[in-house]
């Protein structure tokens, strides 16, 4: 699934925070859900390798490498 994707379902959640990772853990940005478009396009394209729930107001989204 495209983190677009998973963004756009889970956008109606305004108390949700978002952190985006690369699958090392390294993190890349924090922002709230109802926020996703501002998220870059290149971003977006990229596939999700792993959701973790991190509290009932926060998940972690690690991202696949991107392709050259």
């Amino acid at each position: 699934m495209q983190l677009s994707e998973l963004l756009v379902a889970i956008s109606g959640n305004k108390n949700l925070y978002v952190t985006l990772t690369d699958k090392t853990g390294v993190e890349m940005i924090t922002f709230n859900a109802a926020g996703y478009e501002s998220v870059e396009g290149d971003l977006g394209t990229r596939e999700v390798e792993k959701v973790t729930i991190a509290a009932h107001t926060s998940i972690v989204i690690a991202l696949k490498d991107a392709e050259p």
